[in-house]
């Protein structure tokens, strides 16, 4: 058989596999399970797999970026995160052991990110080889698609900002009742300033400071609030009026 036969041969007993571990708030697919479903068939069929790093391609940066937060009194502040981004371009290559010259050449990528150089470069390697096996056999993971690690991962780490949203919240909720009460008639202006920040799940503008989950634009609608408070107050307070008091003199005759 040549490459292409052998390679056929690999994938039909791979078409589907089983996610198997659990992490990041998501199951995978892990690459000793991908390897061991895999490499045994390319044993028995005389195939190697060589991965290659393309000449002068590796670049290692340092990657620099802040995440605004908020703490639970409404402060806004801006978190810097230093990491380092390692990337290359790659190629694997399948090799016919039975004959050397029949191989196939595959262009790939390889990126990593962490704190440390080798851990970014080791994570990169990993997630390039994983991702190579599937997508290069169309290999069907059943479960979740394991694509979505990023989008569950990041709602683990928001499970911080939730909470120091809610608290911002019973702040705004706090000063919102006490002014209507003594001011019902501004419930439009206020309904007006909290649709400029509330979204619905949809999208769309809404009255409900509850809707608001990002401690940032919760502190930006708090801060607001107190600033168009101060100011309904300032045009409200009557206007002090200095008297000048007169005294009248009297003359007695004698």
């Amino acid at each position: 058989m040549n490459i292409y036969q052998k390679l056929a041969k690999i994938r039909k007993p791979v078409e589907v596999l089983q996610k198997n571990k659990q992490g990041f708030g998501y199951r995978y697919v892990t690459e000793d399970l991908i390897l061991s479903k895999i490499t045994g068939l390319m044993d028995k069929l005389g195939v190697s797999l060589i991965p290659r790093i393309v000449k002068d391609s590796m670049k290692v940066v340092p990657y620099a970026y802040t995440k605004t937060k908020s703490t639970k009194d409404g402060k806004i502040y801006e978190e810097k995160v230093n990491e380092v981004l390692v990337s290359s371009d790659m190629e694997w290559v399948w090799i016919n052991n039975d004959e050397p010259t029949d191989f196939i050449v595959v262009p790939w990528a390889m990126v990593g990110q962490q704190a440390d150089a080798s851990q970014a470069f080791g994570s990169g390697l990993t997630y390039s080889s994983r991702y190579f096996m599937l997508k290069y056999f169309n290999v069907a993971t059943s479960d979740d698609d394991p694509d979505n690690w990023r989008k569950l991962q990041k709602e683990a780490e928001s499970a911080e900002d939730k909470e120091i949203a809610a608290k911002i919240i019973e702040q705004i909720h706090s000063l919102v009742t006490a002014h209507l009460e003594l001011k019902p008639e501004d419930k439009p202006k206020v309904i007006d300033l909290v649709k400029r920040y509330a979204k619905t799940k949809a999208g769309k503008a809404s009255a409900n400071y509850y809707d608001i989950e990002d401690p940032v634009t919760a502190s930006q609608l708090l801060e607001d609030l107190n600033v168009a408070f101060a100011s309904i107050e300032t045009e409200t307070k009557p206007t002090e009026v200095s008297i000048s008091k007169t005294t009248k003199k009297t003359t007695s005759k004698e």
